[in-house]
């Protein structure tokens, strides 16, 4: 009985046969140093050949900010902005981890005494305090600003989904007439599918 095989079909000095699959490449080693198992292609029930979607990643930018009104620090700490930043995932194949970090800036306004202070938090994390060391006849501090980065991984976001991350400012700790102004913020995220 004959077979009969097409110029893409080969056999090697050791009788075994193999097939080029397009364009005749050249021959070339396995190039990495992890062994050859770590090789993708896979054959599916109908004998043809797969290799998994390629991993994507992407980057993602939001930012805003409140009016420069002033207004009076309270003494615990209240929410007075929300910085959120929509997240989409790049790949409908694979979930995503997201890491993002998110910077925020506040402008305080202390009067001189000692007791007069102020602080802020992001997402329920204490961040800063900050208080007026002069007496009642110094100075204040006007228009000063603290500012803060913080970096976190913000969980997953499934294969073809999105997902909106919310992150509270608050302000408090407030004491001796101090006021809070504007408040500036600023999310990146890197967003990876396919890479875990």
């Amino acid at each position: 009985m004959a077979v009969c095989v097409d110029e893409g079909f080969e056999v090697d000095e050791n009788g075994r046969l193999s097939h080029r699959i397009c364009g005749n490449p050249a021959d070339a080693a396995w190039p990495y140093p992890c062994a050859n198992t770590a090789n993708p292609i896979r054959v599916d029930p109908d004998c043809g050949l797969w290799i998994p979607p390629y991993a994507k990643a992407t980057r993602v930018l939001a930012s805003g900010s409140t009016s420069t009104t002033q207004h009076t620090v309270p003494a615990g700490f209240t929410e007075v902005e929300q910085a959120e930043i929509e997240i989409e995932n790049p790949s409908t194949c694979y979930p995503a981890i997201v890491v993002s970090w998110i910077q925020v800036d506040v402008d305080f306004y202390l009067p001189p005494g000692t007791d007069s202070r102020a602080g802020f938090e992001v997402n329920g994390n204490s961040v800063m305090a900050i208080e007026n060391p002069a007496p009642a006849t110094g100075t204040e501090m006007t228009g000063i600003h603290w500012d803060m980065s913080q970096c976190s991984v913000a969980g997953t976001v499934p294969a073809g989904g999105s997902n909106t991350l919310v992150f509270p400012i608050s302000v408090g700790s407030g004491q001796g007439g101090a006021q809070y102004g504007q408040i500036r913020w600023q999310i990146r995220a890197l967003v990876l599918a396919g890479m875990a």
